[in-house]
């Protein structure tokens, strides 16, 4: 059996707002060959707070804008693999044609509050990192700590920015007709499970419920399943020219 042809399928990583693109290492590590990848960084991330007080939904947005329309003129097929945040600007870009699949991990179009919200941020400050989710979320972060509060001005404008998101694109969810696969954590921290209704009726659409995963914590199992199932998609494509 022959090589795929390289680069002719490209999937471009999207992480959420605070995260870093280290999130997607269990997937990027393990993905097949004649696959282009790449992992933004969004603006005001991979710094401290007051990188990320700086920065700016606008710009967010335009970053994705960029790298989904560079790889579409570039590859036959893109895929988007996005966490949390990343998940809207992904449907955004579906929905405008820039991307051919959708794979969405915890999207944010239903929030709920739990104290793991609050707690689990309390102790990564106080370095009381003594438990799995815990050590998720720290590695999940991309903002360093940072003792200034003063550096912290622009963050509830981020906040309401990203709210504002989330309204806009449960308005749009609905037009998506792209291939999609959506993975929603049981135990997530600030996303409800229910939030699986916005894709139920999407044709095309396969949904997996991780019961016992987290937010930025997933069992090794839904790490294993979430990388079978996108390496089974691509596959798909690469050696029989259409996606499945």
């Amino acid at each position: 059996m022959t090589n795929p042809q390289p680069d002719k399928c490209a999937i471009l990583f999207v992480h959420g707002i605070v995260g870093n693109s280290d999130f997607f290492d269990f997937l990027v590590d393990a993905l097949p060959r004649g696959v282009h990848t790449v992992a933004l960084t969004l603006s005001g991330h991979g710094g401290n707070a007051l990188d990320f007080s700086k920065a700016s939904m606008a710009q967010w947005i335009a970053q994705v804008d960029e790298a989904a329309k560079d790889l579409k003129a570039k590859h036959e097929k893109v895929i988007i693999v996005a966490h949390s945040m990343g998940t809207l600007f992904a449907i955004n870009q579906a929905v405008a044609g820039r991307a051919d699949a959708l794979f969405l991990l915890n999207p944010p179009l239903k929030l709920r509050l739990t104290r793991r919200l609050f707690t689990t941020p309390a102790k990564i400050m106080l370095g009381r990192v003594d438990d799995p989710v815990t050590e998720s979320a720290k590695a999940a972060y991309g903002i360093a700590i940072d003792r200034n509060p003063l550096h912290y001005y622009g963050w509830p404008a981020r906040y309401i920015e990203l709210f504002r998101e989330i309204i806009r694109t449960r308005k749009i969810v609905g037009r998506l007709r792209c291939k999609l696969h959506v993975f929603i954590s049981g135990r997530d921290e600030m996303i409800a499970p229910s939030v699986a209704s916005y894709f139920t009726a999407l044709p095309g659409s396969h949904i997996t419920l991780m019961p016992y995963s987290g937010h930025y914590f997933y069992l090794r199992s839904d790490r294993t399943a979430i990388l079978q199932s996108l390496t089974t998609f691509i596959e798909e494509y690469l050696w029989h020219g259409s996606f499945i």
